[in-house]
């Protein structure tokens, strides 16, 4: 029985993959860089100051380019690796595209 429940908890512990730890950190930077522009372009308009408008506007733009690249470059690699050749699809069909655990959620492919 306690053998069971080490296989239960080693089942549920999951390495990060470092590509998503990755991703995440870009896209939470993006996130952070267009926020921060729009708060100052909330107090540079409140305080009556526009000429920095046209900077922060362009300042937005570069954060969501942050984005968007952080999250191509992933769904490229994910794209890469799952299809025929990549790693994922290829380890899959090694096993027969089995699933080794008991999801209840959907059904065996």
């Amino acid at each position: 029985m306690a053998q069971h429940r080490r296989k239960r908890k080693a089942a549920k512990k999951r390495k990060v993959e470092w590509s998503k730890v990755v991703c995440l950190l870009d896209i939470l930077a993006g996130f952070i860089i267009v926020q921060e522009c729009l708060f100052l372009m909330y107090l540079c308009i409140k305080s009556g100051y526009t000429a920095a408008a046209a900077w922060l506007t362009a300042a937005t733009g570069v954060g969501e380019a942050v984005i968007i690249a952080g999250a191509n470059g992933y769904l490229s690699l994910a794209k890469s690796d799952h299809k025929r050749g990549g790693i994922t699809f290829e380890s899959a069909k090694a096993k027969d595209f089995q699933q080794d655990d008991d999801s209840i959620d959907s059904p065996a492919i």
